[in-house]
């Protein structure tokens, strides 16, 4: 099972969104044009990654009847397929070099296909173009984070947070990466690490205040609540009940229920924890409810 700090930072490496804030759109008739070309060019990328989702949504089920397409076969099906719209942000960029929002797109499509190098071709190129834009600097944090260059990570997280102070994004991702490297981020910020897990509860408090409504940034936050030491139960159930609340399904919620179960365990409140499993009934989650109750269990008497 993947460490609280790895399931953190394999959240970090999710695919790239947020790609079209950029440089103000032209008002004029030839800045129309292009504006209009570039949004055929987002629709474009749009249908043929849900193209390719589609692709490997139905192999699946193929596969599960064992009439499934082999893998090889689909990945150069869906790489022949990504091609088309590699091709389309080239030949835009050709016409259009300075435009900065398809440089960040154009950047995120070579992330999205794993050849990161070139991403970040893309994302530097944009910075160029502008060097107060808040999503190039956060996707070539997030691209030195891949690259286990987790200095410049920091260094480039917190420069987005700084040019968008208003948006959660940069304070969860940066929140996230201190928590998940606490020696690279205890030398970067000249702190002792015991004042990692502060440092980034306090970052993932902001982000929460800005997007409060956020399931997952919620869990998250909740999740970095586990590493303080010593351990602060009741800011951990706080948190979790915080997220419990607005868990968007049924299955969130048991999966909010199993980490308030453990807490109410740790701490010796069985009739709490008991309860809060009652309504774990998921099949995700038996083997780990079934855990937590072996734990409730008295020990036997001793003859």
């Amino acid at each position: 099972m993947l460490s609280i700090r790895n399931i953190f930072f394999a959240a970090l490496l999710l695919p790239l969104g947020q790609v079209v804030a950029g440089e103000a759109k032209p008002a004029d008739a030839s800045g129309a044009m292009i504006e209009r070309e570039f949004r055929q060019l987002l629709e474009l990328d749009d249908k043929i990654h849900d193209d390719v989702d589609e692709w490997i949504r139905s192999n699946a089920k193929l596969a599960a009847k064992q009439v499934g397409v082999d893998p090889a076969s689909l990945d150069l099906q869906v790489r022949n397929r990504l091609s088309e719209v590699g091709a389309a942000y080239a030949a835009f960029l050709n016409r259009h070099s300075g435009h900065v929002r398809a440089r960040l797109a154009y950047g995120s499509y070579f992330s999205d296909i794993n050849e990161i190098d070139k991403a970040m071709a893309q994302w530097k190129k944009a910075l160029e173009l502008a060097p107060n834009n808040p999503v190039a600097w956060n996707n070539i944090g997030k691209a030195y984070g891949k690259q286990g260059r987790i200095a410049e990570a920091f260094r480039h997280f917190g420069k987005a947070a700084e040019l968008a102070p208003k948006e959660a994004l940069y304070y969860r991702n940066l929140a996230t990466l201190i928590f998940s490297y606490p020696d690279d981020a205890a030398r970067y910020y000249l702190i002792d690490r015991s004042q990692i897990v502060p440092k980034s509860l306090e970052l993932f408090k902001k982000a929460r205040a800005l997007d409060p409504k956020n399931f997952t940034l919620a869990t998250d936050a909740a999740l970095a609540q586990l590493g303080t030491q010593p351990f602060e139960a009741k800011a951990a159930l706080a948190a979790w009940n915080d997220a419990l609340a607005i868990a968007p399904s049924p299955v969130e919620a048991e999966g909010v229920r199993i980490h308030l179960a453990r807490i109410h365990a740790h701490l010796g409140q069985t009739d709490a924890a008991r309860a809060l499993l009652a309504k774990v009934h998921e099949t995700q989650f038996i083997e780990l409810k079934a855990g937590i109750l072996r734990k409730l269990e008295p020990p036997p008497a001793k003859p």
